[in-house]
Formats: C-alpha cells, structure tokens, sequence
C-alpha cells in the first residue's frame, strides 16, 4: 500500500472581507480540484491572518487550520492611540515574523498564495528567501502596497482589472482570473431570501452595506434620508451597518418596521437575493459578488482609497450599464436619491440593468486554484 505524501499549501490575507474571502475562495477551490488527485497525495492548505483582522471571528469557523499573528498596518490618523500602535508595530513584526517563520519550518510549505493587505507581507517575503514559489491575487484596479512589493518576487500575479499594470512593471507573470468568490454566494428564491432576513416578501427591497467594516459616511447620509425614502416609494431598507454605525443607527430605526439594521451579515446569498438593488462601497469583492448576483447597484466608492481604486474598480461597472456611481462629494446634492427614483420608478431600467451583466467563463477561485495546482506539478510527480 503506497504511503500519502502530504503538500502544505500557504494561503494568507485579511484585515477585511476584501482580502480574507478571496483567499478562503482560493483554499476551496485547491481542495476541490485535488479529490482528483491520486490517493496517494495529500494536500492541505494553512491559512495565516491577524489577530486584528475581521479573519480573528471567521478563521475558527472555517474547514482550515489557521495561524492569526499579531500583527497591525501602519495608522495614518493623527491620534495618541495611532501614535502608540506605530511605536509597537517594529514589536508586533518582529513577533510575527519569529511565528510565521517557525510555522514555515514545521509545515514545509510547497507554495504560498497571497491575497492581500498588511499580514500577507511577512508569509511572502519569507517564501522568497526560502524559494517557495509565490503567487499574489490582487482584486482591486490600483494595486496595494503588499502586492506592489511581492509582485516581483511572484511566480504569477492574478488580477481582475487591467490598471494593475500601469502600477507594477516588475517582470512578472501577469494571469488576468477576475476576482474570487466564496462558492456558497449563489442566488436564491425572492421570498424564501426575504423571509430568511425576517423581511416583507412583497415590498421593494433595497440592501444597502459598506463592505465587512460598514461605511460611516454612507451610513450618516443615509439615516438623514432613509425614512423620506420609505415614505415615498412603500419600500424597504436592509442595512448593513458595521459595527461602529449599528448603534447610533439603532438608535434611530431599531424599531422601524421598513428598516432591518445588522451590524454584520453572514447569509450574503439571501441579502442579496431578497433585494431588488444594491446601495454599496465599490471594493473590488463587492463589485465581483454583484456582478455574480446580477443585482442592480448604486456605487459609493471609498474617497479615500488608495490611488482612487475603488471608483476606477466602479467604473467598469458603470460603463456596462449595470451601475451607477454617484460620489461622496455629491452627497449635498440631490444625485443619489435621483438615480433611486429613476431605478425604482423604472422596473424595466432595473430589469435591463441586470441584464447587461457580464457572463464569464470561468470561475476565478477554480482558475487560480487549477494555475497554482499546475505549476506546481512541474516541480512534484502527482500520477
């Protein structure tokens, strides 16, 4: 009987949903694509995050081991808090990379795979100068800081947008996969969605959310609106809030028939099922769930995001038709609440909108998860 050898696969990124989920997507995907394997092969992903990460509440619920490091990016805000986080960040690295380290020596790792944001660097850098092979995933049109420096020492970099290469012009494989999506966000039933988020199944629905971390400005514009906007058009609102917003907003709607406040959401299949459109932020996983969705949006993208990503990622979207960006620096004016008349007074607009959608091929978790896998049998014999 031939004994199992066994293939640890490296898979880090988190801090939000933005980069924890694609990486989670990956994992699955490699571990589906691998029951094809002979039985004598054994392969296992490992995935790091950090303590501080939205990855802190998901990664014990999830089929992987994991390893959380202490580790914080770097804070730009002007407080005494920020001040003593970047005084102890030298410590929190330095920690961070004794444990990655030691986890690297006893796993033995055949690849690692990055998708992004501050606690994926230490796991990159350290297959680098182990000469693993390294592969980065980059979402979003301007790419961040972490995959900016491992590109060049990446046997691949997938992207979803093709601005990513006006911003890195290191030799590297560039591989266009879009971006990766958990499997389970599937379109269900209408009411069956409705009546799993506890909402009327008769009413026009909007979901409005900030990515994982809420969006505070969107949240403070809309609360000033949401109730004229119930009056109007008989609809009503599921909301998304983040953590920092739920409690001044449940302040406010708690009560409210029409308004459904939750700090965070887990079944963003049903949310997204039970809603007719979508008021959101333009992070690069949240466009990719709409366009799989097919759902209608208004888009907001983050003002401050690095290199304006967030609009150029919105764009794509808009110039399809199946969205519409109104900016933060329009919000005294009156273009959000008339792209919601004009769309909502409009069933066969939001029926067109939906339906200009791109239809892709592949799926981008698969197509990854079948690069990597293929790579790597040009250095291991797997039949």
């Amino acid at each position: 009987m031939n004994s199992k050898s066994s293939y640890n696969i490296i898979i880090t990124g988190g801090g939000t949903g933005g980069h924890y989920y694609p990486a989670m997507a990956i994992a699955d995907a490699i571990m589906k694509q691998s029951e094809s394997f002979p039985d004598s092969v054994n392969i296992q992903c490992h995935y790091i995050g950090s303590e501080f990460g939205i990855e802190q509440r998901l990664a014990p619920k999830s089929d992987y081991t994991y390893t959380l490091v202490p580790i914080k990016g770097f804070s730009r805000y002007l407080s005494l808090a920020s001040f003593l986080q970047n005084l102890i960040l030298p410590i929190r690295l330095l920690i961070s990379y004794i444990k990655i380290k030691r986890l690297y020596r006893k796993l033995d790792p055949v690849v690692t795979i990055a998708s992004g944001g501050y606690v994926s660097l230490l796991p990159g850098l350290i297959s680098s100068r182990k000469h693993i092979p390294l592969f980065v995933q980059e979402q979003n049109a301007f790419p961040g800081v972490t995959s900016r420096l491992l590109a060049k020492r990446a046997m691949g970099l997938f992207y979803a947008y093709d601005e990513v290469k006006d911003h890195i012009k290191d030799d590297v494989l560039f591989i266009k996969s879009g971006n990766p999506i958990r499997s389970s966000i599937k379109r269900i039933d209408t009411v069956e969605a409705r009546n799993i988020m506890n909402l009327d199944p008769d009413k026009f629905t909007i979901f409005i959310f900030g990515g994982s971390q809420g969006a505070l400005n969107v949240n403070k514009y809309i609360a000033k609106r949401a109730q004229s906007w119930i009056h109007k058009f008989n609809l009503q609102i599921l909301w998304q809030t983040g953590n920092a917003s739920y409690d001044m907003l449940c302040q406010q709607f708690c009560e409210h028939k029409s308004i459904h406040l939750m700090p965070y959401i887990e079944n963003m299949s049903a949310a997204y099922s039970a809603a007719n459109m979508v008021i959101a932020r333009a992070g690069a996983l949240t466009l990719a769930e709409i366009e799989r969705m097919r759902i209608p949006s208004i888009l907001i993208p983050l003002p401050t995001a690095a290199g304006n990503h967030q609009y150029h990622n919105a764009k794509a979207l808009e110039a399809l038709g199946c969205a519409v960006i109104v900016e933060e620096s329009e919000f005294p004016d009156t273009a959000l609440v008339k792209h919601l008349k004009n769309m909502i007074n409009n069933p066969e607009k939001l029926k067109n909108m939906a339906e200009t959608f791109p239809t892709r091929e592949k799926d981008a978790a698969e197509q990854i998860a079948k690069e990597v896998l293929n790579q790597l049998q040009t250095f291991y014999t797997w039949s």
